[in-house]
């Protein structure tokens, strides 16, 4: 089985984008993954999200809770250094992220036993966003590993706290 995910800094109390808080609040009430996947770009679309607004770890990222709602779900920006290199990983049954700033490379993987096997890589850069939902109750769906092309801000919305997700070996 795979270990606990280990991440980097996590910071609180992101005050100034509240806009995007209470958008947040209202979608979690009664969480639809299309609906959380349009209104969530088209606010980025419309918004803007300042790198700045978010602490810079060198060599890694820094987890920013914006939301996290009663009933589990979780929205979260990360800032990652160029570079920075995320754990593999699997999250729970629905995860959303979206590239706000830059771009990340992100290696999917296919899971046989307690290790894991590179299936593909994609690229996603500013807007460009991926929704995946799996089995409930498991945090092994959506397994991955990201790795930051340049300075990035990415959102991250997962139906737990993605710090349950678990932490996997490649072959």
């Amino acid at each position: 089985m795979g270990k606990k995910v280990t991440y980097p800094q996590t910071f609180f109390d992101h005050h100034h984008h509240s806009d995007l808080m209470v958008l947040l609040q209202e979608l979690f009430v009664d969480p639809d993954p299309v609906n959380i996947e349009k209104e969530v770009v088209t606010f980025l679309v419309n918004n803007s999200l300042g790198m700045k607004d978010f602490p810079l770890i060198v060599g890694e990222y820094s987890r920013n809770i914006l939301y996290r709602n009663d009933n589990g779900f979780e929205a979260m920006v990360a800032r990652w250094s160029k570079g920075a290199v995320s754990s593999i990983h699997g999250h729970p049954f629905f995860t959303f992220y979206c590239v706000v700033q830059g771009s990340l490379e992100i290696d999917n993987y296919k899971r046989f036993g307690d290790q894991v096997e590179m299936v593909t890589t994609e690229t996603l850069s500013q807007t460009e966003h991926f929704i995946f939902t799996g089995k409930a109750g498991t945090f092994d769906n959506n397994i991955h590993q990201v790795r930051a092309i340049e300075e990035t801000l990415s959102i991250h919305i997962s139906s737990d706290d993605s710090t349950k997700g678990e932490v996997f070996n490649p072959f």
